[in-house]
């Protein structure tokens, strides 16, 4: 405890989040004012729009027997036919709102109709790539597939998918576009994974795992596709007309991969992100607006072992809102694994069942009974996987010490659109950067007096970030002149 009773700032108890003035005190929203102090909001981002690429990666990896392989091309099939519906009608330029939906079954198609199309497209697709003997190879790999692989399978039987579907949508009168692609008639994707089989065997070429130089001679292959779409762009006339073409012939493969770990596994989710320490000179120049800003000091409190905080206007939460687990980051070299086939916990059962685990013919996935032997169990571990999903970073982000709070429900695609909001109480204090203005230190005390009258409250306490020659560190002095009286 520091003198006079009150709580050293470095005892665990609390949160820093970094902030621009203009954030806390401006209202141009669309210049980054949200007058987050007078409002008393904590925005919750979605984890693409951080500023770490590898937010909420896994090392995700599919590892199939024959008819969970069978129904995934089934499945891609769906995803295409229905992607390409948006496809066709959309402008150039409107591209970009097409989405991949992972989440489709057969029964959501909306007509009869839709749905013969697509069992015809379905089987001439599957039986084009051989699709019983290509799940059968996939099945009895001794190396499960990771992303990189995964995707270079997709990458090799898209050509197939579309020419059986362009040819089905001509005979329809759905469409009158021809592919810009030649005609492949070699299984070029048989070929590629009957070699993936036999390489584990084979004396090692190289002094590495055999799963990673199998992920690193496809992801060679996957980074050369990527370079034909950038040149692609280049020598096109019409940008938004290729960036279309483009999108249906070479980038679904990987908008399908994408939606596939977006859409089946685990719950939407946003996160607040917070420091366990505010004298991080890199932190200020990164967050707090080059030590222009400030930093706000959330009180957590404890329960065991745990510490939370309460926010209020979470999506499915009541007034009394809801008490989040503050969760600290772990970092580490590697994402932690994710077992695909058997983590997609966004489906109901019943779909679940009749989508991936019971093929057309009627046999059952081995792997079902990893899920229903013991449901509550599985629920447990799945939901485990899903937090350290969310809470690992890359250890060169460790300089952050990151603390955050997670929003996320299961009841909607967005857990918090809106800023949460937090009592006044639970705002220990606010920390000015060394470079923040006089006026915009006096415009934050003249609101948090405002506050604290209103509240009767007369611990609340503000200090100054500088730099100690002595110590050659950022240090906190605490300002206790700054005093607030209690109006009559």
């Amino acid at each position: 405890m520091m003198s006079g009773g009150k709580a050293s700032l470095d005892s665990g108890e609390f949160l820093f989040r970094f902030r621009s003035a203009e954030a806390l005190l401006g209202d141009d929203f669309e210049n980054g004012g949200f007058q987050e102090l007078e409002k008393q909001t904590i925005y919750f981002a979605r984890p693409e729009s951080l500023n770490d690429p590898m937010e909420g990666l896994s090392d995700t990896f599919w590892d199939g027997d024959q008819v969970l392989w069978e129904n995934l091309f089934r499945h891609y099939a769906l995803s295409l036919i229905w992607y390409c519906g948006t496809w066709l009608i959309l402008e150039p330029h409107k591209i970009g709102q097409a989405k991949v939906s992972a989440w489709l079954t057969e029964k959501d198609l909306p007509t009869s109709s839709f749905r013969a199309l697509y069992r015809d497209f379905c089987s001439a697709f599957c039986a084009e790539i051989e699709s019983t003997e290509l799940a059968g190879l996939l099945a009895s790999q001794s190396v499960p597939l990771r992303r990189e692989r995964f995707t270079a399978l997709l990458f090799h039987v898209h050509q197939a998918a579309l020419s059986q579907l362009f040819r089905l949508l001509k005979e329809n009168n759905l469409s009158k576009f021809e592919l810009p692609i030649e005609r492949h008639c070699e299984n070029t994707a048989k070929a590629m994974v009957s070699c993936w089989g036999e390489i584990p065997f084979r004396p090692p070429a190289v002094d590495i795992p055999v799963e990673d130089y199998l992920e690193d001679m496809a992801s060679i292959g996957n980074r050369v596709s990527r370079q034909l779409e950038l040149g692609m762009l280049t020598r096109s006339d019409n940008i938004a007309w290729a960036q279309k073409t483009i999108a249906l012939i070479v980038r679904f493969p990987e908008m399908y991969v994408d939606a596939f770990l977006q859409d089946l596994h685990f719950a939407p989710w946003r996160v607040a992100c917070f420091s366990r320490n505010c004298v991080n000179a890199s932190m200020w120049g990164t967050y707090g607006s080059e030590h222009r800003g400030a930093a706000l000091i959330f009180r957590t409190k404890q329960r065991g072992d745990k510490r939370f905080f309460r926010v209020n206007g979470m999506t499915g939460t009541g007034a009394q809102g809801i008490e989040l687990d503050v969760h600290s980051i772990k970092y580490r070299k590697q994402p932690p694994p994710l077992d695909c086939f058997l983590e997609m916990g966004m489906l109901p059962m019943g779909k679940l069942v009749d989508t991936w685990m019971k093929s057309v013919s009627g046999a059952t996935s081995v792997r079902l009974r990893e899920v229903t032997d013991d449901i509550e169990s599985w629920r447990t571990k799945h939901w485990r996987n899903g937090l350290e999903r969310a809470t690992w970073k890359h250890t060169d982000w460790k300089h952050e010490d990151e603390q955050r709070l997670i929003a996320s429900t299961a009841l909607t695609n967005d857990p918090a659109p809106e800023p949460l909001n937090y009592n006044f109480s639970q705002l220990e204090g606010i920390v000015f950067g060394m470079r923040m203005s006089s006026e915009d230190k006096m415009r934050i005390s003249n609101l948090i007096e405002k506050k604290c009258r209103a509240e009767g409250r007369r611990d609340f306490r503000f200090f100054q970030a500088y730099y100690s020659p002595s110590k050659g560190e950022m240090c906190l002095a605490e300002l206790g002149l700054l005093k607030f009286g209690i109006a009559d």
